[in-house]
């Protein structure tokens, strides 16, 4: 009992750690981009992607609930969606596994791209692999889903929700997500500890050995992608940025793994959520999962060329 306790008492040290790292960068960008969202300058900034939205297939007003979706929240963003709703026309199933698709690709890039940095990955590159991904996997899927003729009954927008418009709501919200944020870290921590403390990392890098070195992910970041995979970027991050600052993961994993976690990150979660609102489970997790093992391939393969745009230069010193 006395050791189970001990060990407890580490990994919650360690996830308040991980925390306050996470917490620090976090929490001025939400406030920020809160200021943004109450300006209504949202809907100007997203009239540049009209083009876009008419290259993927679907109505320009779109654009309008994928930019909040892109730099605040998914949340946020089918807020917009629902609202906009009474006044889209009738939208096909497959229009919604589209924008379901480039939403889950790019969403939450001011936070994410902030939590490459502190992986030592270049913010850029980042962002720039997270929108380029989300317009051509969303292309690819709006031709193979027009051209096969598939998935074009009308789309049920399910999901209802009401979004907080008063600062006080927000803050409420915002202090209750920091808290289970905190919460899980910590319980990431834990289980973190108890796959390395049963081996089952090494169980699990044995079995999926081939397809993690066709990724460029070594098993030293296997608990960090499964985690990322099933909880979010968010926590599998916490794990991933101890590792990388304290040089236990190399350059490439550190790429790859943070390339893989924004390609596809909270499968089940946010697969659901975007479900809810018509899209096709087959599109939104198959088609992106194919995706993200395609492009995560490329990436290893290519690391040699990619290796010194991915990664920030550093300042010479006299």
């Amino acid at each position: 009992m006395t050791a189970l306790l001990s060990i407890i008492t580490d990994c919650w040290r360690e996830g308040h750690k991980v925390s306050l790292k996470i917490f620090r960068f976090l929490i001025p960008i939400f406030i920020a981009v809160k200021i943004l969202e109450e300006s209504g300058l949202i809907p100007y900034l997203a009239m540049p992607m009209r083009p876009i939205m008419d290259l993927l297939g679907l109505p320009a007003e779109l654009c309008l609930a994928w930019l909040p979706c892109m730099f605040v929240s998914l949340y946020s963003g089918l807020a917009v969606l629902i609202t906009l709703a009474p006044q889209l026309p009738d939208l096909t199933v497959a229009q919604m596994t589209v924008f379901g698709l480039i939403v889950l690709i790019a969403h939450g890039l001011i936070i994410e791209i902030r939590i490459a940095g502190q992986c030592g990955v270049a913010m850029p590159f980042q962002f720039a692999l997270r929108l380029l991904s989300a317009i051509v996997a969303g292309t690819l899927l709006h031709v193979l889903l027009d051209g096969f003729g598939l998935l074009q009954g009308k789309a049920a927008i399910l999901l209802a929700a009401e979004p907080t418009t008063s600062w006080s709501g927000w803050f409420l919200e915002f202090a209750e997500s920091m808290a289970e944020m905190y919460v899980i870290v910590c319980a990431v921590m834990l289980l973190h500890k108890g796959l390395t403390y049963f081996h089952i990392s090494e169980w699990i890098g044995r079995a999926l050995g081939p397809v993690l070195r066709l990724l460029g992910v070594s098993p030293k970041a296997v608990n960090v992608v499964i985690i990322g995979f099933t909880l979010g970027i968010l926590y599998g991050s916490g794990l991933l940025i101890k590792e990388a600052q304290e040089g236990s993961l190399s350059n490439r994993d550190a790429l790859c793994s943070i390339s893989l976690l924004g390609l596809s990150h909270s499968l089940i979660e946010d697969t659901l959520l975007l479900m809810l609102v018509g899209g096709s489970l087959w599109g939104l997790l198959a088609f992106r999962v194919v995706f993200t093992v395609i492009v995560g391939a490329a990436i290893n393969f290519w690391y040699p060329v990619l290796e010194p745009f991915a990664f920030p230069k550093k300042k010479e010193t006299e």
